[in-house]
């Protein structure tokens, strides 16, 4: 399971941030943690394609460090930055994120 979170809500976060002064450390995460699977499937359909052939983890051809990041969970909270802020964001999960992106390639 990890987080993702689309360019437009790190900019508007990071520029939000730097405005108020924000001191500390934020996570800067989607509000919805999802395993990669389910995105690359969601994106297929979008494109009105089958998901590609899926590879089992021990037979697919990683680097060491992406075998590392791949083998964890990488679930973040971003409460703490939105709840400072007083935001939501603009793409609260892969599937507006995803259908944004298609929408501005259609443009």
């Amino acid at each position: 399971m990890f987080n993702r979170i689309h360019v437009a809500d790190i900019r508007r976060v990071t520029a939000l941030a730097a405005q108020q002064r924000l001191d500390g450390t934020f996570n800067l995460a989607d509000d919805e943690p999802t395993a990669p699977r389910d995105v690359v499937t969601h994106a297929a359909a979008l494109l009105g394609m089958g998901p590609p052939p899926a590879v089992d983890f021990e037979s697919a051809d990683l680097t060491p460090m992406q075998r590392s990041f791949y083998a964890d969970n990488k679930r973040v909270s971003n409460a703490a930055i939105k709840s400072a802020l007083g935001i939501e964001l603009l793409y609260p999960d892969y599937r507006t994120g995803l259908a944004s992106i298609l929408e501005s390639e259609q443009s």
